[in-house]
């Protein structure tokens, strides 16, 4: 864990001292960085004892705070597989990662096909991806 990460995990930490559901006392190892970028951060602080979690955005520097509040909306409203979460450990996707391994560009016919696919969408993931497991 590099330096900037353990000062924001301290700064969370100072504002978020127990777990609101058990009162247990948060520890480092309980916030897991989902994405780091130079002026937002997003976490989840999960306890060890219950399965309550909370989303965290970080704002750094001159970052847009309006854009971190849109992020935590949609993080709170995903359903987040709590087993992802605890296997997060300390990995992150950062800038830097993203950079070294870009994806091409998206094309016309990208933009095409993801409009056709949400036309017919209903927006039941769980129901699309165990048609696509089987």
């Amino acid at each position: 864990m590099n330096t900037s990460e353990k000062q924001i995990k301290r700064i969370v930490l100072d504002r978020m001292e127990r777990c609101s559901v058990c009162h247990r006392g948060y520890q480092p190892d309980d916030i897991h960085v989902l994405s780091r970028r130079t002026d937002l951060w997003m976490m989840v602080v999960a306890c060890a004892e219950c399965p309550a979690r909370n989303f965290v955005a970080a704002v750094l520097n001159d970052g847009d705070p309006q854009e971190a509040q849109l992020a935590l909306r949609r993080l709170s409203q995903a359903d987040v597989d709590p087993d992802l979460i605890a296997g997060l450990g300390g990995s992150i996707r950062d800038e830097q990662a993203l950079a070294d391994s870009p994806a091409p560009p998206v094309s016309v016919d990208d933009v095409l096909d993801m409009h056709e696919f949400l036309g017919g969408f209903d927006g039941d993931f769980q129901k699309m991806f165990r048609a696509g497991a089987g």
